[in-house]
């Protein structure tokens, strides 16, 4: 696959379109039901049926369609005789499938690979937001470093989510070993062609979160306002396997091939997770589920709810934080991260903006094209970009008031510096080292929080702070005649 990196392009050049769009998805499909269960489906087949049902299942639950959802089962496994038991069921099957089958795999260890990759993916992006926002000189581009500050929060937040999900299937989070470090310039474990990294605060480094935070939809709402202005202005890729198809190396190799976005890495997820809790359904009852009550609780939700952490225990701003105690606590965490990356029920927003007066805030998105094209989307006029039924492109460009922006006034950081870039100065290398372990100290106590200690979630205040102070003071020295020095987010070494 072609691999460059994103220069001062406009960033809809670079929007990447998801192969789970609906034209590519094929008509005729196998059954849920034969997806999960027959071994001698073709490798093409699964393929399809997995990009299929990932899809319908997916876009019903996560669009809270339950009825919907329930008459899906229905029509996939209701013809089903139900009364064929786990034994039974073995005995149609070859010895080594028998072995290898989606009924006898352990899903902690997939899960736990699969959840460990999403909170990579959302701790990959809060070093670059929090060093572009830092790299801002004070008293300058106060709404950019407003809109930059509020997402990284809010990908704090996500990272946490997901360590409720973790601890919901009796899986202990990890965000504080040297594995669960990102390694900058680094790709996000999916089919993407852009790097993410370390930069200071420019055009580029906000094409790069454009391209993030991408949508997998197309379209999008164009937003309608009463008052228009007159005057504008870390995975290896892996193919997939010719047999034995239910292999956590086919199910990442398929994210690896398929998955274009954050949003559909998190669809992805969703269906192995309502997939593995079908089977634990099955083995419990001897049938395969018909209703989504019958799905919700029990299963592979084992986890200890004290080691949740719960809003009223969550000291940051931005977003609503879910408790996970069961299948609708999984759903309520990823509309939350997908509606705040890439909107909510196709519009720009990071929630149903019917159901607030004030306060709608755009998903992460669309906050950074407001930054890159210097403009916000209220108050602009869309009709150009729609069509009949009020959609836009999602590249449409904000044109509503102007978002002032100063390119210059941020500090001239060396792109991804590394502690072995001050070696050879120890003032430098002293505070990039006292810079990583307040950062380490940050995600102690993250990590103390997911085992069962949320108090500690007190401390990430002081030790954002502290970070804030240390990066500047980094940031404000040169390095050489070119680059100043900045943060390296390195795990520290002693």
């Amino acid at each position: 696959m072609r691999q460059r990196l994103i220069n001062k392009a406009e960033p809809e050049q670079i929007l990447l379109k998801g192969s789970f769009d609906k034209n590519t998805l094929v008509e005729e499909a196998i059954s849920l039901h034969s997806l999960l269960f027959d071994t001698k489906i073709s490798r093409e087949d699964w393929l399809e049926g997995l990009k299929y049902h990932s899809k319908t299942l997916t876009n019903l639950l996560l669009n809270n369609q339950i009825t919907e959802f329930n008459d899906y089962l229905n029509s996939q496994f209701g013809s089903v005789l139900q009364e064929i038991s786990i034994e039974k069921l073995d005995t149609k099957m070859t010895p080594s499938s028998k072995k290898s089958g989606l009924e006898n795999m352990n899903y902690r260890s997939v899960l736990q690979d699969l959840l460990q990759t999403a909170i990579l993916i959302e701790h990959s992006t809060i070093p670059p937001y929090l060093t572009a926002l830092y790299s801002i000189k004070d008293g300058t581009n106060l709404l950019a470093s407003q809109i930059i500050r509020s997402v990284a929060v809010e990908e704090m937040l996500h990272m946490i989510m997901v360590c409720n999900v973790m601890n919901a299937v009796n899986i202990q989070p990890s965000v504080n070993k040297p594995q669960n470090y990102p390694t900058y310039p680094m790709k996000l474990p999916m089919n993407v062609d852009f790097f993410v990294g370390l930069e200071t605060f420019s055009t580029n480094s906000i094409a790069t979160f454009i391209a993030i935070e991408s949508p997998s939809s197309p379209l999008v709402n164009a937003p309608v306002y009463d008052h228009i202005e007159e005057n504008q202005s870390l995975i290896k890729s892996a193919s997939v396997e010719e047999n034995n198809f239910w292999t956590l190396e086919n199910m990442k190799g398929f994210i690896m091939e398929n998955v274009h976005t954050i949003g559909e890495y998190y669809d992805v997820l969703f269906f192995y997770i309502v997939v593995f809790q079908i089977i634990a359904y099955y083995k419990a009852n001897g049938k395969l589920p018909q209703t989504f009550e019958e799905l919700n609780t029990g299963g592979i939700f084992t986890g200890n709810p004290a080691k949740q952490i719960r809003p009223e225990q969550y000291y940051g701003s931005g977003g609503k934080l879910h408790a996970v105690e069961a299948l609708s606590g999984v759903i309520a965490v990823f509309q939350e991260i997908k509606g705040q990356g890439e909107g909510a029920d196709d519009t720009i927003f990071d929630v149903d903006p019917s159901q607030f007066e004030e306060g709608m805030e755009l998903a992460h998105y669309f906050r950074f094209k407001e930054i890159f094209h210097e403009h916000y989307y209220l108050d602009g006029n869309y009709k150009p970009f729609m069509d009949e039924n009020g959609m836009m492109p999602v590249t449409t460009p904000p044109v509503g008031k102007a978002l002032p922006v100063d390119w210059n006034a941020a500090y001239p950081m060396k792109p991804n510096p590394k502690m072995a870039d001050y070696q050879s100065n120890p003032q430098l290398y002293a505070q990039g080292k006292a810079f990583n372990q307040t950062y380490k100290n940050l995600l102690d106590a993250i990590q103390a929080a997911v085992e069962g200690d949320a108090k500690e979630l007190e401390k990430s205040i002081m030790y954002m702070y502290a970070l804030k102070e240390q990066a500047i003071g980094l940031m404000s020295q040169p390095l050489d005649s070119q680059y100043n020095a900045g943060p390296t987010f390195e795990y520290p070494t002693t």
